[in-house]
């Protein structure tokens, strides 16, 4: 117990604390009374020397107090020297420290401030690259669209190069076609020429055959008229007989001078023969119009043949007639020889008036035909 009360006697001496020894005191007084405490006490019990082992054994352990007080000071002083260096040192690195915190801290500030122009410089280069890349897009679009107007020029210069090639050979053959047929026309344009030619000509032959006919008609009326002037009487004797026969003779003769049915056959046989020749030259409908003209002039030919033969066979007929009886009457001689020639003049009108009606028919299914 003392050694506790003056280690901490020693302890609150030693820190300079008075409440610590106070405290001690206290507690001291309450557990040994008779324990001296304060230095009056430590006097008085060395005077009377009651305490005299207490009082050397304290000095003893106040001396080695004071020694390992001495150390502790010095110890202390030594530690507290030691954490002043420490604290200095410290201090001059916690200076140096916050120099650098401070330098980073300015470095960092600077580099933020760097970064935040960085980040402004980015972000605006950023709205440029969207503004270059909106831009960017926009030209794709627009040369998008571009190549797909420009694929669409080029499918369809394509298409009207095939269709220009296409047109090419269409204009290739019509232009072949039109020569043939232009070909084909002035062949045409020949036919009808020899058509139209032929025409021409079967209708004049027509013309002067008709003419000719109305000729020979007007003649067999002017004999007709020259047998009624005769008056011939009805007295059947040798005199008669042979006036009758002079006159028959001379009728007779006279109108087989105006009327030369050979002369009409071989005209007409004669425009047969170029008729012919001319077919041989042109085909198709050309060749069809000629044949019919061919064909109605050799009916007509062989019409005027028979009606020819007939009419010599009437003639002779009537002359023998005429001869034989000429003790008839005179009226009924005069009778049968207007029967002869009214039927020779009708015979011809006839056969000239077939003859022109076909070959007219002819002309207008070619004039027809020319103007389609």
């Amino acid at each position: 117990m003392p050694c506790t009360s003056s280690r901490s006697i020693f302890w609150g001496s030693g820190n300079n604390c008075s409440c610590i020894w106070l405290f001690i005191e206290g507690y001291t007084r309450l557990f040994q009374p008779d324990k001296p405490v304060t230095k009056a006490q430590a006097a008085l019990a060395l005077a009377t020397g009651d305490a005299s082992d207490i009082v050397s054994e304290e000095l003893a352990r106040i001396e080695a107090e004071s020694i390992a007080e001495n150390a502790v000071a010095a110890h202390s002083a030594l530690v507290a020297q030691v954490e002043k260096d420490i604290n200095a040192s410290f201090e001059q690195e916690l200076f140096l420290e916050r120099e650098k915190i401070n330098a980073v801290e300015r470095m960092a500030e600077e580099a933020k401030l760097e970064l935040e122009t960085l980040k402004a410089q980015r972000e605006e280069d950023s709205v440029a690259l969207e503004k270059e890349r909106t831009a960017i897009e926009s030209e794709m679009q627009v040369f998008s669209k571009l190549r797909n107007e420009v694929q669409d020029q080029l499918q369809s210069l394509m298409n009207n190069k095939l269709e220009i090639a296409y047109e090419k050979e269409r204009i290739k053959k019509l232009r072949e076609q039109a020569e043939v047929e232009n070909n084909e026309i002035a062949h045409l344009q020949y036919e009808l020429e020899v058509e139209r030619k032929a025409l021409s000509m079967a209708r004049t032959w027509a013309e002067d055959e008709a003419k000719r006919v109305r000729e020979q008609a007007r003649a067999l009326e002017e004999a007709r008229d020259r047998w009624e002037k005769h008056g011939i009487k009805v007295v059947v004797d040798e005199d008669l007989r042979k006036e009758a026969e002079a006159t028959a003779e001379v009728t007779w003769l006279n109108v087989g001078e105006q009327h030369s049915t050979q002369g009409s056959i071989d005209r007409a046989e004669s425009l047969l023969e170029k008729l012919k020749r001319m077919g041989a030259d042109v085909r198709g409908k050309s060749r069809e119009t000629i044949d019919k003209i061919i064909l109605m002039i050799s009916i007509f030919i062989s019409n005027l043949k028979e009606w020819a033969s007939r009419t010599k066979l009437q003639a002779e007929e009537l002359r023998d007639t005429a001869v034989s009886k000429a003790g008839k009457s005179a009226n009924e001689l005069q009778h049968s020889a207007i029967e002869f020639g009214f039927t020779v003049k009708e015979g011809g009108k006839r056969v000239a008036g077939d003859c022109r009606e076909g070959v007219e028919k002819i002309t207008q299914k070619f004039t027809h035909k020319f103007k389609t």
